[in-house]
């Protein structure tokens, strides 16, 4: 009465026979039992891609810690490194801060221009006037 002798089973990777099968995670994309060593070598090329990736705007490869989430303004979908965070931030500001035409700062009072004058950033008093007279 064999109750607790496990028949070999066969590893799914290295094709050699082991009495302990360990099931895959199904972010691994593996059908079948694997040994213990190609469980462990699995585990670790995962675990070390999750730690690592690219820079949405330069391609930079770096470390998740060392990455920064984009401000939701922006529309980037992914992560990005330190410099280009800054860079986005420093477009950001000055599209906020200045007429997109004249280079005025802006006070309180701001005006978005309409999407058919495919104008990027806000504008002044004056710039909004001087674009809906030419354009409508």
């Amino acid at each position: 009465m064999n109750l607790f002798n496990r028949k070999p089973v066969v590893c799914n990777i290295c094709k050699r026979e082991t009495s302990h099968k360990h099931k895959p995670k199904i972010e691994w994309q593996i059908h079948g039992p694997l040994c213990g060593d190609c469980y462990v070598n699995q585990m670790k090329t995962f675990y070390e891609l999750s730690l690592r990736q690219k820079c949405v705007i330069c391609g930079t490869d770096k470390d998740v810690p060392e990455m920064w989430e984009p401000r939701y303004q922006w529309e980037i979908k992914g992560l990005i490194c330190k410099p280009c965070f800054d860079k986005k931030d420093k477009e950001f500001h000055k599209l906020k801060t200045f007429c997109s035409i004249c280079g005025k700062t802006l006070g309180i009072i701001r005006y978005n221009p309409k999407r058919k004058w495919i104008v990027r950033g806000q504008l002044c008093r004056e710039c909004w006037d001087s674009q809906k007279a030419r354009f409508g």
